[in-house]
């Protein structure tokens, strides 16, 4: 099928429209600056607890979040995280679906501030403006395929080799990242020993270095298809 001129427009302005607030017309930014409240957590603050009963939609305008549940043992099991500009899935289904919040939701950075949008407000955009539907649409599909792969991780892979897919994934250009060995344990639901332990058998094997809160991976390419140890 070929594109008219004024279509293929459309589509590069939303190529563009990376956060939900971008794409929503005048009108809903309005409605939203007149009914939507601020919460601004202090960080390692929970901010939901499992059971809590949602008002509105979290939509997080700078910091992260983390969406996690616990086993058996209280050992958390983190389930995905909640970025500067992106909308918390579970508050969206939460608020349609009138259930409590099935997880626990903790704020992982300083200077975190999160809007909250009204449930009769949130359904009136979903109702009038495409861009919000195509947006959970989008964001819905995107967290399956994260859930799928962490499934996949956990009953595919050693702790080992999530603990190196976690740092192929989250490598920045400069190969330097910038996060505590609790910090990883928290994120791939494990022990902070048993991510130490690793991460020196990897330091020792030359794939990374470590200093003070700070791991620069040598080469990530390496790494991603290094065997277990």
């Amino acid at each position: 099928m070929v594109c008219s001129e004024s279509e293929t427009m459309i589509q590069q302005d939303r190529n563009k429209q990376t956060t939900f607030l971008d794409g929503l017309s005048d009108g809903a930014m309005n409605k939203l600056e007149q009914s939507a409240c601020y919460l601004n957590p202090t960080k390692n603050t929970t901010i939901i607890h499992k059971g809590d009963k949602i008002g509105g939609a979290y939509l997080i305008k700078s910091g992260t979040l983390k969406v996690y549940t616990l086993d058996l043992n209280g050992n958390e099991k983190p389930i995905y995280n909640v970025s500067s500009g992106e909308l918390c899935i579970f508050s969206v289904n939460c608020i349609f679906n009138k259930m409590l919040y099935p997880a626990w939701v903790r704020n992982e950075t300083e200077n975190t501030h999160i809007m909250s949008i009204p449930t009769q407000t949130f359904q009136e955009l979903y109702e009038q403006e495409l861009w919000v539907r195509d947006y959970l649409v989008n964001s819905l599909s995107h967290r399956i395929f994260e859930l799928m792969s962490s499934i996949e991780e956990v009953t595919t892979q050693d702790v080992g080799q999530r603990i190196n897919s976690y740092l192929v994934r989250a490598c920045p250009s400069n190969g330097v990242l910038k996060i505590g060995h609790q910090d990883i344990a928290r994120q791939l639901g494990t022990a902070r020993e048993v991510v130490s332990r690793h991460l020196k058998s990897l330091e020792k094997l030359g794939f990374i270095e470590l200093s003070r809160m700070k791991i620069k991976v040598l080469s990530p390419k390496s790494l991603a298809k290094m065997p277990s140890l």
